[in-house]
């Protein structure tokens, strides 16, 4: 972020003190629609690392998350607070215009020197409040799913706000996320660059902490989901095929919309005894249960770059993925290695026959252990940063 830095800093005496020094580089600001789950979790652990290196930061959301969505708050960057403009989703027209003036107040008073946003609203209204709120502000817009998954009206939106002289980046967290804005107009194109998720640092080391460097064998025959319990994360599949592996389990930790309906079908299934619903769990509660099991399995119909996925690599998960773009790059080494398993959207039986090799043989099981530690290595927050 050195290009953002005000030139005046330069031969600045060593004696300013440090809110001088935050001041003369300029606030940096991390937005959301609303901070939940990863979102939460990333740019709190971004804003974390860039007050380390003397800017003074702030995480802000148009409101409240969802409850239940909040995710832990006892990971890095998880606790940060967060400032919200307005009550709750923009449902009615009102809140809609308290929100636009609550952030051009807000703006026009801070003067940040860069925001980056994400999530789809955030990523439309912010370019535009902004340009006339705050006209030096610098903006970096950024995707974490692919764009066709957005609601229509405002990925149309997104096509012509993205433009704007003052959005100077428009970052995806993967390059598959990245080939999603290929419809995009040329102006908008030319601002593309991915830069992939990572895990921070005290996360890193905490899940190092808790197993070796490579599995030899599973333990306890326990397959492991994490995420919301929605269209997206696809926990249907992943339920029949455990039907079709008598002798496993499965630990799902999240909660979402549809939770009465994976519940039920486990039931339908026969499989509700060997299923634990976990719900949203303390960060290094849930890391925990992550590091207990035996294989990760997320079958997602689309992605960005999963955090989920990248924590499972580091205590050398298995890992048994969709076959969609993004999580095909997520599971597939710098030099092009194959680092995870890959069964086809809505096979259930190629899903069950990839989880009961990896958990039937041994050499097989280590192999793939190794290969996710790799991934995990590869992903680099301070590249992030």
């Amino acid at each position: 972020l050195d290009d953002f830095v005000l030139e005046e800093q330069v031969g600045m005496s060593r004696s300013l003190t440090q809110g001088q020094a935050h001041r003369a580089r300029g606030m940096i600001v991390f937005a959301a629609t609303h901070p939940s789950g990863g979102i939460r979790e990333l740019w709190g652990n971004l804003a974390d690392a860039l007050a380390e290196r003397g800017f003074e930061t702030q995480c802000v959301a148009f409101y409240p998350p969802r409850w239940g969505e909040a995710g832990g708050g006892d990971g890095s960057g998880a606790g940060r607070s967060w400032l919200h403009f307005v009550s709750g989703p923009l449902r009615n027209p009102v809140r809609a215009v308290r929100l636009v003036f609550a952030l051009a107040r807000w703006l026009r008073a801070h003067e940040p020197r860069l925001v980056v946003t994400a999530m789809p609203a955030a990523n439309v209204l912010v370019p535009i409040v902004a340009r006339w709120s705050s006209p030096a502000t610098r903006v970096a817009i950024s995707h974490h799913s692919p764009v066709e998954t957005h609601a229509p009206l405002l990925n149309r939106l997104d096509a012509w706000s993205g433009q704007l002289r003052n959005v100077r980046a428009i970052i995806s967290v993967s390059h598959a996320v990245s080939a999603s804005l290929a419809s995009k107009p040329a102006a908008y194109r030319a601002k593309r660059r991915a830069i992939r998720n990572a895990l921070p640092p005290d996360i890193e080391t905490y899940l190092s902490g808790m197993a070796g460097e490579v599995r030899d064998a599973p333990t306890q025959r326990r397959i492991v989901s994490t995420g919301r319990l929605a269209y997206q994360k696809n926990y249907p599949m992943l339920l029949r095929a455990l039907a079709e592996v008598p002798d496993a389990s499965l630990d799902i930790v999240g909660t979402g919309p549809d939770e009465a309906e994976l519940r039920a079908l486990a039931e339908q299934l026969g499989i509700a005894e060997r299923v634990r619903f976990l719900g949203v769990r303390p960060r290094r509660e849930a890391l925990a249960i992550l590091a207990g099991g035996d294989v990760f399995v997320q079958v997602s119909r689309f992605e960005g770059h999963s955090l989920g996925l990248i924590e499972a690599a580091r205590v050398g998960l298995p890992l048994i993925v969709s076959n969609v773009p993004e999580q095909v790059e997520a599971v597939t080494a710098e030099g092009g290695d194959a680092c995870g398993i890959v069964v086809p959207l809505d096979d259930d039986a190629a899903l069950a026959g990839a989880i009961t090799a990896v958990l039937n043989d041994s050499a097989a099981y280590r192999r793939w252990s190794a290969a996710a530690r790799r991934i995990a290595e590869e992903a680099r927050f301070d590249a992030v940063v």
